[in-house]
């Protein structure tokens, strides 16, 4: 069945979701805040940062919010997640949102002060209750979902019935969508994972190997894993495609902006100086500090984190960083 989707945010993801949307059979609109942004990809149907975008001539783009919204029974919000709440903010006040409108979430991040997970943010500005509200995550880079390359997702939510249609929503024969119930988890190895990228992309710019690269991606997923089940996720969605397989695509892959960040910073450039150089945001730098306040507030060792913290905001040496890594006191592996 056919339904009518509003996708909020036009950067490369957001717009390689509503072509696939759209391909799928769907009514689509896309909404991108910057107007110039917005013609140009309304007239070229292409992005500057996604070069294999083909987006959909069925897929209507706009900058005018209640616009986009109108008749729309999904809301798929896409922007970075520093402009959710303002986004969503908006979205609410259009006066364009239907009652019975449900929401996804592809936004990855928790919100700076608050620590709250971009679905409670939803729920909050768009007065639904979390039961009307999925997550879709996992290993996915747009520039390949674009060329149609096999991809698989995890959508995650309270109610299996919504889930399933999200699941229904997005599935077609080159990106393959799974169902859990952890929500919190999901959004969180999303998050999480992106700042630990910053991390594998600092130690590859100081000119470690393949040793570091899988320290830092197991020792990671131990942290990632014992912060979660402290905000009450379940383990076993660390070991899946929203937490391990998302770590690994965004820690190794070329085509990852946290690690991308992480090396020009291993290669001696500031984070200011890495940050200029960058076109797209680099979720991992916005996150570092929501991710080492959530473990302080929750009184959970994550070396790794406080470390690549330590490196973005305090002024750390990378090397010095590593140093206090490697020379911690001797421990089990499974006892942090």
């Amino acid at each position: 069945m056919s339904e009518k989707i509003a996708v909020l945010g036009g950067g490369s993801w957001g717009a390689t979701l509503a072509g696939l949307l759209a391909e799928n059979g769907h009514s689509v609109s896309l909404w991108e805040y910057m107007p110039a942004i917005a013609k140009k990809l309304a007239d070229t149907r292409t992005l500057d940062t996604v070069p294999q975008l083909k987006l959909p001539t069925s897929v209507h783009v706009t900058n005018q919010m209640r616009e986009a919204l109108d008749h729309c029974s999904w809301i798929l919000s896409a922007t970075p997640s520093a402009f959710v709440r303002t986004t969503l903010k908006a979205a609410k006040a259009s006066g364009g949102m239907m009652a019975d409108a449900r929401a996804i979430s592809v936004s990855k991040g928790l919100e700076d002060k608050t620590l709250k997970r971009m679905s409670e943010v939803i729920a909050e500005e768009l007065l639904l209750p979390l039961d009307h509200i999925a997550v879709l995550s996992g290993p996915s880079h747009a520039e390949e979902v674009c060329r149609r390359q096999p991809t698989a997702v995890v959508a995650a939510g309270n109610v299996a019935a919504m889930v399933g249609q999200v699941q229904k929503l997005f599935s077609n024969d080159y990106f393959r969508v799974y169902t859990q119930s952890d929500l919190i988890g999901v959004e969180l190895g999303g998050t999480l994972k992106n700042v630990l990228a910053v991390g594998c992309g600092i130690a590859d710019g100081l000119g470690f190997g393949d040793n570091t690269r899988a320290a830092l991606l197991t020792r990671g997923l131990n942290e990632m894993t014992r912060l979660g089940i402290k905000c009450g996720a379940r383990q076993d969605t660390f070991f899946g495609l929203a937490g391990m397989g998302d770590l690994i695509v965004t820690c190794l892959s070329q085509h990852s902006r946290n690690r991308s960040l992480g090396e020009k910073i291993g290669r001696g450039k500031t984070p200011k100086e890495a940050l200029a150089t960058m076109t797209m945001v680099a979720e991992g730098m916005v996150n570092a500090p929501a991710a080492q306040a959530l473990a302080e507030k929750l009184q959970v060792n994550c070396p790794l984190f406080a470390e690549i913290y330590a490196v973005l905001y305090q002024g750390k040496n990378p090397k010095e960083s590593l140093h206090s890594l490697m020379t911690r006191a001797p421990q089990e592996e499974w006892h942090e």
